[in-house]
C-alpha cells in the first residue's frame, strides 16, 4: 500500500495493512462490518458486495488471519430439513455468502499474502480492492495498492520466450465475464457473452489444437492470431496481476524461438500449498491457518 505523501514517515505500508486490519476487527468486536460492493461504480454490472467477516491479529507472528465474505447473489438454493423431504428458502433466514480465508503476513512491506482457493467466494482482487477501500475512504492513510503474484513461471520469461501458440484450454466461471479486461473479451472471447446470455451455464470452456501431435510448425502457419491473444493475455496479467484469479483454468502450450515446445499454466505455475481435507468438511479460520502456516514460513524466509 502505498500511503499519502503527508502520512509516509508515519506509515509504512505493512503498518497501514495492520491498522487496516485492527479497524476492521474492532468493528466485528461490536458487531459491525464495512459493506463494499465492488462494483459500485461499474454500470450494468451486478452488485459484488463484501464485507471482513473476522479478523485476528498475531503480534508475535507479525500476520493476521481473515476471513471474507461475498453476498451471493441470483438463484437461492433450497434447505432440507433432516428426516423429511419439506423444503425451505433459504433467503428466509437472511442473505447467501460464500466465505473465503486468507492470511497476511506483514514483517516485510511486501505484505504477503495466501488466499485459500474458493472459485465461489472471494479472490484476490477483491481482497486487494476491499483492503484499498478501506485504507483511503476510511482512514484517510492510502491513496492506491500494488499486487504482486508470485510464480515459478514468470510471465516476463514466457512473454520472451513464446513464439507460435500450439494449442489452449481456458476456463472461467460465466459470472467473471464481466470482470475480466475489457480488450480481451471483445476482441477474443466476445462468443462467450452470446452462449451465456442464451444457455445461463455456470461455466465457460474453451479449447483449441492449432497441430497434430508431434509435427513440426513451419513459420509460414504461425498461429499469429492465438499467439496475439495469448501475447495479450500475459500482458493484462503483468499488469494487473489480480486478472489471474478470474480464471479456473488457463493453459497454453506454445513454441519458443527454438521449436521446443513449453507450457504455461496459469493456475499451476503461481505459487501455492495444496493440502488434502476430508470431503464437504469446513475449515475453519484457524484450522486453515494451521495447516499452511509452517509452508508459509518457508516461503516469506526464501524472499
Amino acid at each position: 500500500m502505498k500511503p499519502y505523501a503527508d502520512k509516509a514517515k508515519e506509515y509504512s505500508s505493512s503498518k497501514i495493512v495492520k491498522e487496516v486490519a485492527n479497524h476492521l476487527a474492532n468493528l466485528r468486536s461490536q458487531g459491525k462490518a464495512v459493506l463494499v460492493d465492488r462494483n459500485e461504480r461499474k454500470q450494468g454490472f451486478s452488485p459484488r458486495e463484501l464485507f471482513l467477516s473476522s479478523a485476528v491479529l498475531l503480534p508475535a507472528e507479525r500476520r493476521i488471519r481473515c476471513t471474507m465474505a461475498l453476498i451471493r447473489k441470483g438463484k437461492n438454493p433450497m434447505f432440507m430439513k433432516k428426516g423429511t423431504f419439506a423444503l425451505e428458502e433459504l433467503k428466509q433466514m437472511g442473505d447467501i455468502v460464500e466465505i473465503t480465508h486468507f492470511f497476511i503476513d506483514y514483517k516485510t512491506d511486501q505484505n504477503v499474502v495466501c488466499v485459500e482457493r474458493n472459485p465461489h467466494g472471494p479472490n484476490i482482487a477483491d481482497i486487494e480492492y476491499y483492503f484499498k477501500k478501506i485504507a483511503r475512504d476510511e482512514l484517510q492513510l492510502a491513496k492506491f495498492t500494488e499486487l504482486n503474484v508470485f510464480m515459478d513461471n514468470s510471465i516476463e520469461n514466457t512473454l520472451g520466450a513464446m513464439k507460435n501458440v500450439l494449442s489452449f484450454n481456458i476456463k472461467l466461471k460465466s459470472a467473471n465475464l464481466e470482470l475480466i479486461d475489457k480488450q480481451l473479451e471483445k476482441n477474443y472471447f466476445k462468443g462467450f457473452n452470446l452462449i451465456t446470455n442464451l444457455y445461463k451455464p455456470e461455466f465457460l470452456r474453451i479449447e483449441a489444437f492449432f497441430k497434430k501431435q508431434g509435427k513440426k510448425v513451419n513459420l509460414p502457419t504461425e498461429n499469429k492470431i492465438a499467439t496475439g491473444m495469448f501475447a495479450k493475455a500475459l500482458e493484462v496479467f503483468k499488469a494487473n496481476p489480480e486478472e489471474t484469479d478470474y480464471y479456473d483454468n488457463f493453459v497454453v502450450v506454445y513454441e519458443d524461438g527454438k521449436g521446443v515446445e513449453e507450457t504455461f499454466n496459469l493456475l499451476k505455475d503461481k505459487k501455492f500449498f495444496e493440502r488434502k481435507i476430508e470431503e464437504g468438511k469446513d475449515l475453519k479460520q484457524g484450522e486453515s491457518y494451521d495447516l499452511i502456516k509452517d509452508d508459509l514460513t518457508l516461503f516469506v524466509n526464501s524472499l
